[in-house]
């Protein structure tokens, strides 16, 4: 007996599928061994609703983990509780100007105090989050600028590449 996924069956709704090609083109996807690495650099109200959506929508076998600099976003406590609600964030890491705040909301909307990290900079967060991965995890990181990205991703490689050795 063939199993069918009827999920997939489903028309998604033509709005919701337009922003999320969008996303898909906007966001740079990186395999590393054991985790996958979702890189949006957004900035607009629209685009992080939409990286959220793409994390929801992602095929995790593991935890979801949002890094999110909010040194280029005007985000809340509100943005917080979108990231749990909406992305399916099982941990946050937050930095930036309003890193608390968005720290509180992810607390108000559910996630517990050792799964909500506020660093002042998204290398720092990075740090954290690579001390904290478990295979199958997927991270968004989000509003982060390419550069940043690139460093905070080689971190994350460094780290973790080291710790499955370390585990072999």
């Amino acid at each position: 007996m063939e199993w069918t996924d009827t999920l997939m069956l489903e028309a998604a709704p033509s709005a919701l599928t337009g922003k999320l090609d969008t996303a898909m083109e906007s966001t740079r996807v990186i395999a590393l061994e054991g985790i996958t690495l979702l890189c949006a650099n957004a900035t607009s109200r629209d685009e992080t609703t939409t990286a959220l959506e793409l994390l929801r929508g992602f095929r995790a076998t593991g935890r979801r983990v949002v890094l999110c600099d909010t040194s280029r976003l005007v985000v809340g406590k509100q943005f917080g509780c979108e990231v749990v609600e909406r992305g399916g964030a099982n941990m946050l890491v937050s930095c930036g100007i309003s890193g608390r705040e968005v720290g509180i909301g992810a607390r108000d909307a559910g996630l517990d105090l050792a799964s909500v990290v506020v660093c002042s900079k998204p290398q720092a967060g990075g740090q954290v989050v690579a001390s904290r991965l478990a295979p199958g995890d997927t991270v968004l990181l989000l509003g982060i600028d390419d550069r940043t990205c690139n460093e905070v991703v080689q971190l994350i490689d460094s780290q973790w590449s080291l710790r499955t050795a370390v585990a072999a």
